[in-house]
């Protein structure tokens, strides 16, 4: 890929299948199998529902990456926040922008929504994500813990 003539945009139903094959790049990334019709079940949901902000990288007429927040509420400032749940280049056009313009629009979002801010998860071992989030000025919290609760499976 030469020069990137990168927009950005919120999704709509007509990304849905472009957008099918890349959350199923993310997935494997992460190690999840491919499952095409869970994952245009649950992106028709977030489209339809509007739960969810989708906001795409273009270039001409390929879906380069993604970011996806949610919405949340911070009861202590009063305030609407963000997750920052979803960030995804493809890798053809990593280590070209397409993640910070992402970070840049995702901000633009919470700002316009009047939101507090945003908290996002990632891998340790996910040093290039980590570095780009660190330069957009994300820090680590060390002041509340985070815990986490997963539904006990049924055997």
């Amino acid at each position: 890929m030469s020069k990137l003539e990168i927009t950005l945009r919120i999704a709509s139903r007509s990304d849905l299948e472009e957008l099918i094959e890349l959350f199923d790049l993310y997935r494997k990334h992460y190690g999840l199998k491919s499952d095409d019709a869970a994952t245009k079940r649950f992106l028709e949901d977030r489209l339809l529902h509007k739960d969810s902000i989708l906001i795409v990288a273009e270039d001409t007429d390929t879906i380069l990456g993604f970011a996806q927040l949610y919405p949340t509420y911070s009861s202590l400032f009063l305030k609407k926040d963000y997750i920052l749940n979803d960030l995804y280049v493809r890798e053809g056009a990593r280590k070209k922008g397409v993640g910070k313009k992402l970070l840049e629009e995702a901000g633009a979002v919470v700002r316009k929504f009047g939101g507090k801010g945003m908290s996002l998860e990632t891998l340790p071992d996910n040093r290039a994500a980590r570095k780009l989030f660190e330069s957009f000025g994300f820090r680590i919290h060390e002041e509340f813990l985070h815990y986490y609760w997963s539904v006990p499976s049924e055997k």
